[in-house]
């Protein structure tokens, strides 16, 4: 793993962090020649991660969301010769107390945060009317069975279900393209979402925007081809391919919007 430091220079400075857990996680699984399971990891940080450990030429890895399509997954990381399917996922279900309430991805969101669990304990939330299943380390699932009776005001029950019993809900997207004066975050959400770009500045500057699902407070931040841009209320985009410049030299990309 000679040169780390030229080569972390192609990932951003905050995943620069995550690379070297990677190599943390790579060295355990040397020594004790086991698997080593990582929390949930988001689809950045899941490439970061299977860029680090494609460079080692003894060591694979796997990744399991509880579905197929799952954006947050938890990798193993698989010394030599050894096979583990188990990712340590576990698969509940929340079912609102009164009949006809749909629960939010948000206040799910929140209420499992507020039992002090960390963002990395839980995978996928999957909301559906009236209901939502929810992916999470094998760990805590009986902690959060027992002790969350409530999202935000309203009581719940909560069950373990089996994987096969995951309700998806259906993606759609629609790819536009759009001409934008900067590859600037703010001036690719405003196109994106069809918003003025004043109002997208201060959105971002209120720490209302995610790049990666790494929240930003800098609108003037560069976006690249694959980022995934959030902005609170409006939705999720993807960059996509860059189509090159216009003579006026506005710069002309595919976004893929979230329906």
């Amino acid at each position: 793993m000679g040169g780390k430091e030229a080569w972390f220079r192609h990932f951003r400075p905050e995943e620069r962090v995550l690379a070297e857990r990677v190599l943390d996680w790579m060295t355990l699984a040397e020594v004790r020649y086991q698997p080593v399971l990582t929390p949930f990891l988001n689809p950045r940080e899941q490439r970061v991660a299977t860029m680090v450990i494609n460079r080692s030429t003894d060591l694979s890895a796997t990744a399991d969301g509880g579905y197929e399509g799952a954006e947050r997954c938890r990798m193993k990381v698989l010394p030599p010769y050894v096979e583990d399917a188990d990712h340590g996922l576990a698969y509940l279900s929340l079912e609102p107390a009164e009949r006809g309430r749909d629960l939010r991805h948000p206040d799910v969101l929140g209420s499992l945060l507020g039992l002090g669990l960390k963002r990395d304990k839980l995978g996928d939330i999957l909301p559906f009317p009236g209901g939502c299943h929810v992916v999470v380390a094998e760990e805590l699932a009986e902690f959060i069975r027992s002790q969350l009776n409530r999202i935000g005001r309203h009581p719940v029950h909560v069950e373990t279900i089996q994987r096969e019993e995951l309700i998806v809900p259906e993606t759609r997207t629609e790819t536009v393209s759009v001409s934008v004066a900067s590859l600037r975050l703010d001036a690719v959400l405003a196109e994106g979402f069809r918003l003025s770009r004043s109002r997208v500045s201060t959105a971002v500057k209120n720490g209302n925007a995610q790049i990666n699902w790494k929240t930003t407070g800098n609108p003037a931040e560069t976006v690249e081809e694959g980022d995934v841009l959030s902005l609170r209320g409006s939705g999720r985009i993807q960059v996509g391919e860059k189509l090159g410049v216009s003579k006026k030299g506005r710069f002309l990309l595919n976004l893929i919007r979230s329906l």
